[in-house]
Formats: structure tokens, C-alpha cells, sequence
């Protein structure tokens, strides 16, 4: 009889898994971590709609002569309008056999995610919906593809200089007009003096000091290249180096503090974090003043007959590799998980979240686009 080997009796043996289940998905949103969401509530914003009051100039004030009359044409105020922005909702759903969810529970040597499969597909569902709603916080029109609302995007509208946003016109309230520096379509690269321009638009239009700046992988390269150093001469002197940047890993901490999501690589512009966004547009940057920019959901009001629940949704699984819960951003929004009616031997279940974003001061924001990446 010949000698044996580990293929000889390889199918003969037990097999076990990792415990941890590794996705390989990237669903990360990183604006809506950096919002703070809040749910719609009777005295404050209400629940028919996102609605807001807006305040534009329409006082004047005049120089007058000693001891004269008030002129009729003196007689002006400020002009308060109402804002008002749809609810948008967003839904995943799936549906799972109640034989698949007894097997998968007693099968040991599996991965404990998939163990309990119910909640790990609950968590998926969370994290593709927040990232549909981080995709619309940057780029949705306000309507799908299939005339569904959607949230209306700092890229999409809602930083706009033109075109009405929220039942308001910049055309008949130049206030209400974001900041954006475009080139016409035609690629430039980006310097400091855009950065300052854009600054400058902001402080002149509302005196807000932003505090975000969110843009692509591409262009947070670009501007990382800034500041290196450039070419040297043959005698070893440094040319072309008009900025100098020197980080303190222990004091700035790579840029974000520990235990956020927000990614730490030491990038400032003007004391204020560069945060770059996989979602993001191409060639495209924002200056964002997020007091000013307001995450709201509607949270469902459960009676005794339905059968789901809440739960918060966020980026657990962050890029899907299995992030450590100190990197864990949640969205601060509910999720509602409804069980639908049950048809047969399996599950029927829909996660839910209805919400919107309403930036309410649109010249505090600044967008710089045409920006090249190669």
C-alpha cells in the first residue's frame, strides 16, 4: 500500500471559515458623516415636507435732513420667504427562506456574519442605502431617472449661482446664489489663488468661515502635490517651491481625530480639513459650511400592529473589510425595517429611510470645478 498525503484524505476532513465574513464592497460615505441628521419634529422643521424660512435684504437706510418728514419711499424691510424641499426615500429590500436562516445558524465553522444571516443582510441593506443617499448628497437633481425625488445634491443644485433651489430663485434674491468657479468646461489646474478666490467669494457674500473641504481622490493628489518640493538644481538647491508644508503627526493626528471616520491624511486648506470623497465628481472641489447644510429624516411613527423596527444605519463594515468599530460613522438617521406579508416558507424584508438635505445658506458654500486630474 503507497504512502498517504494531505490530498488523500483532503475532502475527508471538516472545513472551517474565518469568523469574519470579508466584503469586498466600498460603501463609505464620508458627507453624511460630517452632517448632523436629525429627525423631523412638529416644532422644529416639520413632517409634511423640509421647509425652512429664508430672510433676504430689503431694508435701506438713508442719510435725511435735520427735523424732515419720513418719505414714503423710506418704508422698506427685509423679505422673508419660505424654503421648502420634498421628502426623497430610499429602499432595499430582500428576502431570505426560513430554511436558509435555520441552516445557516447551526452550521458551525462559518462565518458568524453569515451565521446570523437575517442581520447581516440587514446591515447590507443599510449600508448600499447609505451610500445612495451619499451619492445624492453630492450629485442628485432632485429627480430619478423615474421622476422619483431624490435629494438634491451641492453638486446637483443646491450650490448652484443659478436656477431655482427650494421653491427660490437667485434671479429674484441674488442671496440666495452659491459660489462657483467654473472654467467653461476646460480643464486647469488647481493653485492656491483659486482656493483663495473661492474663500474670498464666500467671505464677501456671507463673512462664514467654511469648514469642510470635500473633493475627489484626483484632485486631493493634485493638491497634495502643492505642497512637495520642487526640482533642484545641480548644486542641490531647491527651485520652484513656493509653499512649504510640515505636519505634526502627534499634534494634527493626520488630519481627523481618532475614532472618526473621516480619513486622516494631513491635509488642511486654511486650517480646515481636505476630506476626499470616492463618490465625488471628477475635477471637482467643495468649500462647505456644514452649520449650514441640514440632514433631515423622517422617523416612522411605529403602531402596535406593524411588525419592523428601527434601526440607525451607517458605514458599518466601512470600506467592507471588516473596519474596526472605532471607525464605525454612523449616518445618525433611522432605518425602518418593515417584514412584508408573509407568502410562503420565507421572509420578505424592506429597509427604508426617508429624508432630504436642505443647505440653507448657500452663499457660505463654494464649488471649484474644471479642475484637472492628470
Amino acid at each position: 500500500m503507497a504512502g498517504e498525503n494531505l490530498q488523500t484524505i483532503f475532502n475527508a476532513l471538516s472545513q472551517f471559515y474565518d469568523p469574519m465574513l470579508q466584503r469586498q464592497w466600498n460603501r463609505t460615505t464620508f458627507l453624511l458623516g460630517a452632517l448632523a441628521a436629525s429627525p423631523a419634529k412638529p416644532a422644529e422643521w416639520g413632517a409634511k415636507n423640509v421647509g425652512f424660512d429664508v430672510e433676504f435684504s430689503g431694508a435701506t437706510a438713508q442719510t435725511v435732513a435735520e427735523g424732515s418728514d419720513v418719505a414714503a419711499s423710506e418704508y422698506n424691510q427685509d423679505v422673508d420667504q419660505p424654503a421648502i424641499l420634498p421628502w426623497a426615500t430610499y429602499r432595499s429590500s430582500f428576502q431570505v427562506t426560513e430554511q436558509e436562516v435555520d441552516a445557516a445558524r447551526k452550521s458551525a465553522g462559518t462565518a458568524e456574519d453569515l451565521m446570523d444571516i437575517f442581520g447581516a443582510r440587514i446591515l447590507s441593506a443599510g449600508t448600499i442605502i447609505a451610500s445612495q443617499i451619499e451619492n445624492d448628497a453630492l450629485v442628485g437633481t432632485g429627480v430619478d431617472a423615474s421622476g422619483n425625488p431624490t435629494i438634491i445634491g451641492i453638486y446637483g443644485g443646491a450650490i448652484s449661482a443659478s436656477g431655482s433651489y427650494a421653491g427660490l430663485n437667485p434671479a429674484t434674491y441674488s442671496e440666495w446664489a452659491g459660489n462657483v468657479l467654473a472654467n467653461g468646461g476646460t480643464l486647469r489646474t488647481l493653485t492656491p489663488d483659486l482656493i483663495e478666490q473661492a474663500d474670498q467669494n464666500i467671505f464677501n457674500g456671507s463673512s462664514l468661515p467654511w469648514n469642510l473641504a470635500m473633493t475627489s481622490s484626483g484632485v486631493t493628489r493634485k493638491y497634495a502635490g502643492i505642497f512637495m518640493t520642487g526640482p533642484t538644481t545641480s548644486t542641490g538647491t531647491a527651485t520652484n517651491v513656493p509653499l512649504t508644508r510640515v505636519n505634526d503627526n502627534g499634534n494634527y493626528d493626520l488630519g481627523r481625530p481618532n475614532g472618526g471616520n473621516m480619513q486622516q491624511q494631513g491635509l488642511f486648506m486654511k486650517g480646515q480639513p481636505v476630506v476626499r470623497n470616492r463618490l465625488n465628481p471628477a475635477g471637482k472641489l467643495a468649500l462647505l459650511n456644514t452649520d449650514h447644510i441640514r440632514l433631515k429624516y423622517l422617523p416612522r411613527v411605529l403602531r402596535q400592529a406593524d411588525i419592523d423596527f428601527m434601526q440607525s444605519i451607517g458605514i458599518q463594515g466601512a470600506s467592507g473589510l471588516g473596519a474596526p468599530k472605532s471607525s464605525v460613522q454612523a449616518t445618525g438617521m433611522q432605518m425602518r425595517v418593515a417584514v412584508l406579508a408573509k407568502t410562503g416558507d420565507s421572509y420578505k424584508i424592506s429597509c427604508r429611510v426617508t429624508c432630504q438635505m436642505a443647505v440653507t445658506r448657500r452663499n457660505a458654500q463654494a464649488i471649484v470645478q474644471d479642475l484637472s486630474e492628470v
